[in-house]
């Protein structure tokens, strides 16, 4: 019981650390390919320091790390499985956000014509 309570709770720092938009963004980036963290700012269109902070997160929280390569560092997943745990959020959740658009959408239209 108390090896499960440890395991939920490590589960629940690692959805936690994924909660934030741009570090769920930024995962979803690495497992793509391995990057630099100026590249990641330039994805994100947010600042260097600020994905830095940010992947310190991930890396505490053992999702990715940086590692040397010609001479710039590099930051990845540390495991490629979880590429295929990014795609299966976006296949799970990506018809529900697909109605929550849509919703908007609608809501939207609604409000311009009044």
């Amino acid at each position: 019981m108390i090896e499960e309570r440890r395991r939920y709770s490590i589960h629940a720092a690692v959805f936690a650390a994924l909660a934030n938009p741009t570090r769920h963004e930024l995962m979803h980036r690495l497992c793509d390919a391995t990057r630099t963290p100026s590249e990641l700012a330039d994805l994100l269109q947010v600042s260097r320091s600020n994905v830095s902070q940010h992947l310190a997160i991930l890396q505490r929280e053992g999702l990715a790390r940086r590692k040397r390569e010609d001479g710039h560092v590099r930051w990845e997943v540390v495991n490629p499985r979880l590429r295929e745990a990014c795609e299966l959020i976006d296949e799970v959740l990506g018809p529900e956000l697909a109605l929550r658009a849509s919703a908007l959408a609608h809501t939207t239209r609604e409000v311009q014509e009044d």
